[in-house]
């Protein structure tokens, strides 16, 4: 019984019976109440409910429809884009920027380096006027200084960027596909090679996507725009910005997510392969915040809990280890 309402518990989920049985097994067994708050202490689903916040999306999107539809004038698509969460082609909205950015004059590199960030680990880089730049795990990042102050970081893997504000600074992430345009903000970067989506999120300031000297998209404080690189297609949609950074302050957080989602990031955190067997379970969500000192193991027992989760751990002598998840 204590295994069965766990999760209700600290969801929220369970009634007031099912918390009176529960609260009443634990309480003379100083056993059961350690192991309680231990899982307690390593595992709390976020407040964050995504339910409700889909709801508020439609209901956004329902407002702006309805708006449309009684101004027969021209509706600004950029607003569109955001609200109803159109998707768009990225090679085809250079005409959503109302201006050009200054041509890039090609000038030398005056300063080369290279950082990077080992599996299972945050580390961060302090620039000279106050940046902070964190790399998350696996995370390669090269800094180009040029001559005429502009500066371009070629990034592969995860960062977050809190940029101090400065008009005269020219800071760009080049992502391959596009680059993208600091302006003084607080935002951040998935971009590993091996996947197939490019996502930016963005607290505060703005961040323009630019391609040949082109701003075709703005992004603004609580978005999300996430970039496919196989159809080159781009959907912007709201993002809590609580959860936009947690990984930098040592948490794994996933909102209603696919554990096939969840074990890529498992993957890379913990140096590790996961083979999910069954498709249904593949595509499975959960909703959950873990410490990420918390051992592979223990984050498996943890998503145990709250399905019927099965695994086997195959330790290899050589390469990675294997996890087996049915």
């Amino acid at each position: 019984m204590l295994m069965e309402n766990f999760h209700k518990i600290l969801s929220g989920t369970a009634s007031e019976v099912e918390k009176r049985e529960f609260y009443t097994s634990i309480e003379n067994d100083s056993e059961k109440r350690d192991d309680f708050l231990y899982y307690k202490n390593l595992y709390s689903v976020s407040n964050f409910n995504s339910k409700k916040y889909q709801e508020k999306q439609q209901e956004s999107f329902n407002k702006f429809w309805e708006k449309v539809q009684s101004n027969k004038k021209k509706f600004n698509i950029y607003a569109m884009m955001r609200y109803a969460a159109i998707i768009v082609l990225a090679a085809s909205v250079g005409y959503l920027a109302n201006y050009r950015l200054d041509e890039e004059i090609e000038t030398q590199i005056v300063q080369h380096i290279e950082y990077s960030s080992e599996k299972g680990s945050v580390s961060s880089i302090h620039m000279d006027d106050g940046s902070v730049i964190w790399l998350s795990s696996g995370t390669k990042l090269i800094l180009n200084k040029y001559s005429k102050g502009k500066t371009i970081a070629k990034l592969d893997g995860e960062a977050f960027f809190d940029m101090k504000p400065d008009s005269t600074r020219k800071f760009f992430v080049d992502l391959g596909h596009f680059k993208v345009k600091d302006v003084g903000t607080r935002f951040n970067i998935r971009a590993y090679k091996e996947e197939q989506t490019i996502s930016a999120s963005l607290i505060e300031g703005q961040i323009d996507f630019v391609k040949e000297h082109q701003s075709f998209l703005k992004v603004m404080p609580g978005e999300l725009a996430q970039y496919s690189k196989s159809n080159r297609e781009i959907t912007v949609n709201k993002q809590d910005t609580s959860i936009i950074a947690a990984w930098k302050d040592g948490k794994f957080v996933f909102i209603d997510e696919p554990l096939r989602e969840i074990c890529k990031e498992l993957e890379n955190w913990y140096n590790i392969e996961i083979e999910i067997t069954n498709n249904k379970l593949a595509s499975a969500k959960y909703t959950s915040v873990i410490k990420r000192t918390t051992t592979v193991k223990m984050v498996l027992q943890i998503l145990a809990l709250t399905d019927n989760i099965h695994y086997e751990i195959i330790d290899k002598k050589e390469g990675k280890d294997i996890i087996k998840i049915k």
